[in-house]
């Protein structure tokens, strides 16, 4: 695995990206906790993430729906580097009303020695790829909003925030939806 303190061994360029399957859930729970873990840093006092269990059930049911697209990026020692996945939108309200139209940016995580590698902007870019393919005209995330890293990642990406920030019960933390044209 490479070290955090010395960054990738592997130019990003050459990482595997293939399509994850629920077989990978465990995987990508464990990419998906780290960044959770990172929350920690600027988050309230007292906040800590979703059980490890719920995510990971999640994870796995999400990966056998037929509108869910997941990429993982894997190193040449075999060690997770990243991940991304879309899905349909549907009404934040109502989750079984489907959004025309739109794509989900469900997550986007990439595991700590590979931020700032360029690793997140290609994963991005391949499921900016892959909804617009589907025939989404439009791809919407949420994402915390106190979360200054990665909100300033996606603004620099072209997202645009819709709205105000709203609280998500089950992570405990209020999110900001932004929203992107496709195409």
């Amino acid at each position: 695995m490479p070290d955090a303190t010395l960054g990738p061994v592997q130019d990003v360029a050459t990482l595997d990206i293939r399509l994850a399957t629920p077989n990978d859930a465990g995987a990508l729970a464990a990419t998906t906790r780290l960044g959770f873990e990172s929350y920690m840093e600027w988050a309230p006092p007292g906040w800590r993430p979703p059980p490890r269990a719920l995510e990971l059930r999640a994870i796995r049911e999400r990966l056998k729906q037929t509108t869910t697209w997941c990429a993982m990026a894997v190193g040449d020692d075999g060690e997770p580097a990243g991940h991304v996945g879309i899905t349909h939108a549907a009404e934040r309200d109502r989750p079984h009303v489907r959004i025309p139209g739109r794509a989900h940016l469900w997550m986007l995580f990439v595991r700590p020695p590979w931020w700032g590698t360029g690793l997140a902007a290609r994963l991005h870019r391949l499921a900016l790829e892959e909804a617009a393919r589907q025939g989404y005209e439009m791809i919407r995330l949420y994402t915390p909003a106190g979360q200054a890293r990665a909100r300033a990642f996606y603004e620099r990406e072209g997202w645009a925030p819709a709205g105000r920030a709203f609280p998500e019960p089950l992570l405990g933390l209020d999110l900001m939806e932004y929203r992107r044209a496709l195409g």
